[in-house]
């Protein structure tokens, strides 16, 4: 399950090493993949705390599930928290798909 899950995760990140392989300059691809996956790594270790953190403000135990509902809504509105920051992003002027 862990191996799956482990694979399935690297396929996901594959478009973000994508466009970075295309915005990268010459000669440092070295740094920005160790940079990505350090930001993709700590990413999912603050995830997991903040999910754990959240579970415990929110008295989900193994014994008492009362606020799992509240728990699952959180957690599944949160991973749309990306989507504010879409118009953040820098898009090629000279990209025909921008148009």
């Amino acid at each position: 399950d862990d191996a799956a899950l482990t694979v399935l995760g690297q396929v996901a990140f594959m478009p973000t090493l994508v466009l970075a392989a295309r915005l990268c300059p010459v000669g440092i691809e070295g740094t920005l993949f160790a940079t990505l996956m350090s930001t993709f790594n700590l990413a999912g270790i603050v995830g997991s705390e903040a999910g754990a953190g959240l579970t415990k403000a929110l008295g989900v135990t193994a014994t008492d599930f009362g606020n799992l509902g509240w728990l699952t809504v959180i957690c599944n509105l949160s991973s749309l928290y990306p989507l504010l920051f879409i118009d953040q992003l820098l898009l090629d002027p000279d990209d025909e798909a921008n148009e």
